[in-house]
């Protein structure tokens, strides 16, 4: 959506309302471009987290190869033992 820097000064609650529902809202004044009005991103919940480790753990088994690798624990233990 455009508005006015008029349109702004009247309707700021509503624009804000827009906003919060992820409409981008483009600000002008005398039919230039001079700010832009978005909605921040929502801080991710530990349920999204939950879902986004689900779904790496099922990646890592649909794509394991069966090679295995030392941990990087394990690497630092053979240094520190050399």
């Amino acid at each position: 959506m455009t508005a006015t820097l008029e349109q702004t000064q009247s309707e700021l609650l509503k624009l804000i309302d827009l906003a919060q529902r992820g409409e981008e809202v483009l600000i002008t004044n005398h039919g230039r471009a001079i700010a832009k009005l978005t909605a921040l991103p929502q801080p991710r919940t530990a349920a999204d987290r939950q879902d986004w480790l689900a779904k790496l753990s099922r990646l890592r088994e649909v794509t394991a190869t069966g090679k295995a690798t030392p941990t990087t624990e394990q690497i630092l233990d053979d240094l520190r033992a050399e």
